[in-house]
């Protein structure tokens, strides 16, 4: 059966007969030597700010480049001969009239002014990385050369597209993965729309970024560095230190990516292709996918284009906006005393993904024996505040103590991927620290006097249900599973839906929407201002990082189940009674189960254990991107709707945003895992 689906996806025998099997697991286009993450001195290269620096324009060119850049120390490029003495290859953002750089220079927006953005493809036609960052064609990708199930490595134009994740956009504005565009815009996906967007602005403020979102390639395009965060504020949360909150602000407020990353012996991004030498060792199936891995662990932590930094901090409090970007590396993070591994300050959250939370929650308590972590999942933002005021002259480590994969995978490094950066609370204090003191029993940032309004509640947090007064117009039961090959995962799937399963609707049809011929719904197709309560049950062995499009949603809670035994049912219910691997759900989409949910999954609460978790008190916010924990059901309500919109003002059909969501290419839900969601873990959703 492989055999069959290997020829169907190389176009025949032929390809497979000029491979050899040394050729499947050698470095594709170029020798690399992976450079042991170990032998990188650590702490000698002060962090990358942008205070001062970030773009507020509110119509700007932002394009794609490729440059070099000093991403390690320069001790370690000043030995190499030309052109790796120079830095590393990379792809990155040219926002305005900044120079190109990896991550961009941060994009500021004001909450209600529309800003507009003419996104570019700059770069060469020929880019020095792409003979480093090999693209799988077995996988379906962008594909702008029609060569889909190739063997060999793509070698033409790369296609790219921006997505503002966590944005409230219309669906053309988007950055969905098939609005794909290759440099001049010679090719184009079937998504694209124009490369010119307008972001309304109209949310709340909060932490977004930007990043590639190019079907099948986001892994590649993202690890080459093109991500940058998007600042949206109001009037409560200025920048601008005094007003508003009074947040710490100008050089108290300080953007951190945190990404892994591998190099090799020349100073240049490594990425496992296939080659045994890598970090991840070869692709666990090469003879259906010969350069894909489930997922990419670094050994080298990589905070704002920089390779272990410090930064110099005075002895006050500072606003951290922290956001996960690597690739399938799930952080857990804390403070450490350098000299002493004492506890350091704790972290007070203030803020999720889209936006502040009510009160500010504290998370890694000095004081306390077990206290709550900062765990972040790829692309999840955590917005923080640490108080150095009782510090001074003291150095940090801040340390990362998530497995990989996680929960169940390999302990960090305590050399390499456990260590972070540094903070170094040297600086003299200047005047009086006045800013904001989440510390303070009263401590507020909604619901005040002269503040933001208060969340509205679409899930309680103290009791982990529904909130009162929410109407749900479904309930929707969806899986995360994966397909095992021969040496492991061959592809990782939503709700047992590959990114193009035919899936079928009533009334107007949409492009690209049609029937299974099965009269199952294998989409979710959600109706503009409803109100839906989605329960994601993972089956696989590891945890997903689930993304929604458009929306921020609110966690309601977490329950265990028994996976082994839902599995087993789960499959018995395919058509003989054996799964099916990308057939859809078992059952009719759009048939109610035993549980009153849709889906086309069998009822999940016979193989539930313990009562439901409700959420941590960090996780009481809007989110746009939720942990999905393996042997568990996590539950969240989403809502079709603008988020301050308030409960009485939403019904199903009624429409409170300030464009139609329901125009345009249609938006995805998927694994923020790039390496999955590059591998089918993703599904398109089209409100309507």
């Amino acid at each position: 059966m492989k055999r069959r689906f290997f020829l169907k996806l190389s176009g025949g025998a032929g390809l497979l007969s000029a491979l050899s099997p040394s050729r499947l697991f050698a470095s594709v286009e170029v020798p690399q030597t992976p450079l042991p993450g170990n032998l990188i001195t650590k702490y000698v290269d002060p962090l990358p700010t942008f205070a001062g620096s970030r773009i507020s324009s509110t119509s700007m060119v932002v394009s794609v480049e490729e440059f070099q850049q000093k991403v390690l120390p320069a001790n370690v490029y000043a030995s190499l001969p030309f052109p790796f003495r120079n830095g590393t290859y990379v792809w990155g953002y040219k926002a305005d009239r900044a120079d190109p750089l990896y991550p961009a220079v941060t994009i500021e927006a004001r909450r209600g002014v529309p800003t507009t953005v003419t996104y570019k493809n700059n770069l060469p036609f020929h880019p020095v990385l792409q003979q480093y960052l090999t693209v799988d064609q077995t996988i379906h990708w962008a594909d702008p050369l029609h060569q889909m199930g190739s063997f060999s490595p793509y070698s033409g134009p790369i296609p790219v597209v921006t997505h503002l994740h966590g944005g409230e956009v219309p669906s053309a504005f988007d950055g969905g993965p098939e609005s794909w565009f290759t440099p001049g815009l010679r090719k184009v996906g079937g998504g694209f729309v124009s490369n010119v967007y307008i972001y309304p602005n109209n949310q709340e403020p909060a932490t977004l970024w930007f990043h590639d979102h190019a079907l099948g390639m986001t892994r590649l395009n993202v690890y080459s560095g093109l991500a940058g965060f998007y600042f949206l504020r109001d009037s409560h949360d200025t920048g601008i230190a005094g007003q508003g909150l009074n947040l710490p602000a100008g050089s108290q407020e300080i953007e951190i990516v945190i990404q892994d990353r591998q190099f090799d012996t020349n100073g240049q991004w490594l990425f496992p292709d296939g080659s045994p030498e890598g970090l991840n060792g070869p692709p666990p199936n090469p003879d259906v996918h010969p350069f894909w891995n489930p997922e990419f662990f670094g050994d080298v932590m990589v905070v704002n284009g920089k390779a272990w930094p410090y930064l110099d901090v005075e002895a006050r409090r500072y606003r951290f906006r922290v956001l996960n970007g690597c690739n399938a590396r799930f952080l857990e993070l804390r403070l450490v005393n350098s000299s002493n591994n004492q506890p350091g300050p704790g972290f007070w959250q203030i803020g999720t993904d889209g936006g502040l939370l009510d009160r500010p929650a504290l998370l890694n308590d000095p004081h306390a024996a077990n206290p709550l972590r900062l765990m972040l999942a790829p692309g999840e933002r955590g917005d923080i505040i640490i108080d150095f005021a009782d510090y001074q002259g003291k150095t940090f480590t801040l340390l990362n103590s998530a497995n990989a994969p996680f929960p169940g995978g390999d302990a960090p490094d305590p050399n390499t991927n456990g260590q972070v950066m540094q903070f170094r609370v040297k600086r003299p204090l200047k005047g009086f620290d006045t800013s904001f003191n989440p510390a303070r029993a009263s401590a507020r940032l909604r619901g005040g006097f002269n503040q933001l309004p208060a969340i509205v509640r679409l899930a309680d947090p103290a009791s982990g249900t529904v909130a009162p007064g929410v109407a749900i117009s479904k309930r929707r039961q969806l899986t995360l599973k994966e397909v095992e090959g021969a040496g492991g995962p061959l592809e990782v799937l939503v709700n047992n839906t590959s990114w193009d399963g035919t899936r079928e609707m009533t009334g107007t049809p949409i492009p690209g929407f049609a029937p299974d011929g099965r009269g199952n719904w294998l989409s979710e197709l959600p109706r503009v201002g409803s109100t839906e309560v989605w329960e994601i049950i993972n089956v696989t062995e590891d945890a997903h990082p689930i993304h929604l499009h458009l929306v921020q949603f609110q966690l309601i809670n977490r329950q265990a189940l028994d996976p082994d035994a839902y599995l087993a049912a789960w499959s018995a219910a395919f058509p003989g009674g054996a799964f099916i691997p990308a057939y859809g759900p078992p059952l009719p989409y759009n048939t109610p189960n035993d549980d009153g949910a849709i889906g086309g999954n069998i009822a999940v609460s016979p193989y539930l254990s313990g009562a439901p978790r409700a959420p941590d008190a960090n996780e009481t916010g809007w989110k746009d991107t939720i942990r999905v924990l393996p042997g568990e059901v996590t539950r969240i309500v989403v809502r079709w709707a603008p988020q301050n919109v308030p409960l009485s003002a939403v019904a199903p059909g009624i429409n409170r945003y300030s464009f139609d969501p329901a125009i345009g290419p249609g938006y995805v839900w998927h694994c923020h895992i790039l390496d999955h969601e590059d591998n089918e873990m993703m599904r398109p959703y089209h409100p309507v």
